[in-house]
């Protein structure tokens, strides 16, 4: 069965192709193609092309392939001087995943290849030379470096896929987790009051016929189990509802991503020292004020900074955009008032060089609870 031709690797998507504008150049240079030379040339990088596509897919022939584009880059530098080709192999053996020893071997067969290129410029006249010695020089420079700056740029794009991975499981572990509390206080306390409930019901049933009295103080205990069991449960709905701030962070970060904002934090483990209830309000306010960052600043970043002092802590949110001008109290920020002032905080807003918002909340205050 023949499988679905793709012209580009679906990790990687158009961009990967964008690097061949530079082919241009060439095409370019040499038009019109009024000689075999030339025609030949544009066959030949026709071919080069082809070959740039077949390496993305990093398949059981990349070797060759790769040979291919180190013997063509090597035919457009001796014959034509166009020695920056050799970038494209040079990025490529870079950005492919490779393990070490082979990175080494590509990277051996990159410098021997362009050993010839030095024997050339040596054959040139005196006049010739000097120019292209520094071009070639330039370029080659770059050539020589590119694998490594390609290497490292790829460990960076898969550490922060591993970040985004890490996050993902972490938000999956919390999920996990709070299922598992809530079947705990299901068990522990409906099972229980259930179990109870239906033991003295069915008490109260046989009763009826012989005791009447012991029948009605039965069924009174059942209504008041009843009414303990509801009350259980409106407890148990309540501490669904906080959010602690490690939560909301993951929240955060998936929403800040979406809008192509990069976040960064600090002091995010100061959380945990935070009552619940004092987390649930904290979290309300942190994601307000970052909703208000992705609706109204347009920026690029974003920073959220948690410090600790003896008495208090501090939030601060603050990005690099346009600020929120004169709409200052139609973007929510009069309930986020409300709420840093329901646990006896402190709320700052400025406006310099993007949007800074920054509350402060005393550490031994109680949330008065605000309904949404």
């Amino acid at each position: 069965m023949i499988g679905k031709f793709r012209l580009y690797p679906k990790e990687d998507g158009f961009v990967s192709f964008i690097w061949l504008i530079f082919i241009l150049i060439p095409i370019i240079a040499m038009f019109p193609y009024d000689n075999f030379d030339k025609q030949l040339a544009l066959f030949t990088l026709g071919i080069f092309v082809v070959t740039y596509r077949n390496c993305l897919f990093n398949g059981k022939w990349f070797p060759i392939w790769m040979a291919l584009m180190y013997g063509i880059s090597l035919f457009y530098t001796l014959y034509f001087g166009y020695i920056y080709l050799f970038i494209y192999p040079a990025w490529m053996i870079g950005f492919i995943p490779m393990k070490k020893n082979v990175f080494k071997y590509y990277y051996m067969a990159l410098l021997g290849t362009l050993t010839p290129v030095l024997f050339n410029l040596s054959n040139l006249p005196e006049y010739m030379a000097q120019d292209l010695k520094i071009t070639m020089f330039v370029y080659g420079f770059f050539i020589c470096a590119a694998p490594f700056a390609g290497r490292s740029i790829r460990k960076q794009a898969e550490l922060r896929k591993q970040m985004y991975q890490s996050t993902q499981r972490m938000e999956y572990v919390i999920k996990q987790e709070e299922r598992y509390r809530i079947a705990r206080d299901l068990h522990d306390t409906l099972g229980q009051s259930l179990s109870i409930m239906t033991i003295k019901t069915e008490l109260a049933g046989k009763l009826l016929d012989k005791d009447l009295e012991l029948a009605k103080k039965e069924i009174a205990e059942v209504t008041e189990t009843s009414r303990g069991t509801l009350q259980t449960v409106r407890e148990i709905v309540s501490s669904m509802r906080h959010v602690l701030i490690a939560e909301e962070m993951i929240t955060i970060e998936k929403s800040l991503r979406a809008a192509k904002i990069i976040l960064s934090t600090e002091g995010e483990e100061l959380t945990s020292e935070i009552s619940t209830d004092i987390q649930n309000t904290l979290s309300y306010c942190l994601r307000e004020s970052v909703t208000n960052v992705i609706r109204h600043s347009k920026a690029s970043h974003c920073r959220i900074v948690i410090e600790k002092n003896a008495t208090d802590y501090t939030f601060i949110v603050e990005d690099d955009g346009n600020g929120m001008k004169h709409s200052i109290q139609g973007n929510g920020l009069t309930g986020l008032r409300e709420r840093i002032e329901s646990i006896c905080g402190e709320l700052e807003f400025t406006q310099k060089n993007g949007t800074k918002v920054q509350f402060t909340v005393p550490m031994d205050k109680k949330e008065e609870t605000i309904n949404d």
